[in-house]
């Protein structure tokens, strides 16, 4: 049985959740109505229960209707947990069937002959896999809001034995690479607005950009030089 895994005390406080999740989708919405106060009437008459076994027998049969709600969460009217985050989870599912494209070969460090014989395309190629990692960390997480992704971190604090695996680990992913997106003022006392941090996102990435297009250009002239030269 499911309910095994999971104390009395953690399904209860998952129902409340639910209550609370159901609460903000009321207006017009009946089955979130109806659901509320169905699951806060079950968890409202343990407490009224006069003995201790009515009340193990109640509590019981409302962790047990919590779980088959939470079972069917699909079919609620409530936000889903990293439901908002699925876009990224969808780019994040195609990348993992496919080779990292960023991973670097170990030939390519080991073998000094190739190194120096192919030193730019290696340098260049090293700037290329540095600058579009950052992109990419950037771009991702700049994807959502702070808010919705402080959102469901708390599910997962709070409710975490209920959610999968896949839900838990793209918001810890995208909780680690939070961190490496946007350098912000050194002047820790300044508030950073979000027309700032939007800004500062895009002078970085064209930075970035700038960078790999300079690295090209100065590795095109190294080989067209290279390839004069031995005409001569």
């Amino acid at each position: 049985m499911e309910q095994s895994k999971h104390s009395e005390e953690e399904i209860l406080k998952l129902g409340k959740k639910l209550i609370k999740e159901l609460e903000l989708v009321y207006t017009g919405n009946t089955l979130a109505r109806w659901l509320a106060h169905y699951l806060a009437e079950l968890i409202s008459n343990i407490d009224k229960c006069e003995s201790k076994e009515e009340k193990n027998n109640l509590q019981r049969e409302c962790c047990e209707i919590i779980l088959e709600i939470w079972g069917k969460r699909e079919r609620i009217p409530i936000e889903k947990p990293t439901e908002k985050l699925k876009p990224i989870i969808d780019v994040l599912s195609l990348l993992k069937k496919k080779e990292h494209p960023f991973i670097r070969h170990r030939f390519l460090g080991n073998n000094s002959a190739l190194r120096n014989k192919n030193s730019s395309w290696l340098t260049f190629l090293e700037v290329v896999k540095n600058n579009s990692e950052r992109i990419y960390r950037k771009s991702l997480i700049s994807m959502i809001s702070e808010e919705l992704l402080e959102k469901d971190k708390k599910w997962i604090e709070e409710h975490g034995s209920f959610l999968s695996e896949d839900e838990k680990s793209v918001v810890e992913y995208l909780d680690s690479i939070k961190e490496i997106t946007i350098s912000f003022s050194k002047d820790l006392e300044k508030e950073v607005t979000e027309n700032e941090k939007t800004e500062n996102l895009f002078i970085e990435l064209e930075e970035q950009l700038d960078e790999q297009k300079e690295e090209l250009l100065r590795l095109k002239k190294q080989v067209l030089n290279s390839l004069k030269k031995k005409r001569k």
